[in-house]
């Protein structure tokens, strides 16, 4: 096998770009642009609302509230809050001999599992500022650390009947990149129940 010469190689890479480089065309052909914004003065505008503020959603039905309510009456409204359900019905299946399929028996209607992802901003007099959102996260902690079913009011939960949550497990995973903490709550709604006897 001959050796291959390393400066013909690039020799003749060289002569094929230099080819290229004539068909290629200036990429601006008209004017020069202006650093300065051609002696125009610049008008700076106002930040927009933040989307959590309820008057920029007015008469939209974009957003619906959550608000936790201790047993005390002590009460934490959420704008920024987004509620999954699923719900498990108690089914007993049988299966029978020489029989395809089993035999259902309905128990009852379990608990709805409820996932609820809350973003918490740092606000201070009503305004978002730039600091991570340590106040927030602590007033929503006191509700972790509730050992009691905690009322909720939603108008999305409302379409379930859902009044009453326990909370059986919370999942944070520290965001330092912004003010903004998401937070992941998981809960079992709770309803109010009658204990009868038959013994007499």
């Amino acid at each position: 096998m001959l050796p291959i010469s390393f400066k013909f190689v690039a020799l003749g890479a060289a002569n094929q770009l230099k080819g290229f480089l004539y068909r290629i065309k200036p990429a601006r052909t008209g004017e020069a642009p202006s650093w300065n914004n051609k002696g125009v003065q610049m008008q700076a505008q106002d930040i927009a609302s933040p989307y959590t503020d309820k008057s920029v959603w007015a008469d939209r039905y974009a957003l619906c509230e959550l608000e936790f309510r201790k047993e005390n009456g002590v009460t934490l409204i959420m704008n920024d809050a987004v509620v999954a359900l699923t719900r498990r019905r108690n089914v007993v299946t049988t299966s029978m001999v020489g029989m395809n399929g089993t035999v259902k028996e309905y128990i009852n209607d379990g608990d709805y599992q409820i996932n609820i992802a809350v973003g918490v901003q740092a606000l201070k007099d009503g305004v978002i500022v730039d600091e991570y959102p340590k106040e927030g996260i602590q007033k929503l902690r006191e509700y972790f650390d509730e050992t009691k079913a905690i009322d909720v009011r939603s108008e999305f939960l409302r379409l379930f009947d859902i009044s009453s949550i326990v909370i059986t497990e919370f999942a944070v995973v520290q965001a330092t990149e912004s003010n903004y903490q998401p937070i992941s709550i998981t809960a079992l709604s709770d309803t109010d129940y009658n204990v009868y006897s038959t013994e007499y």
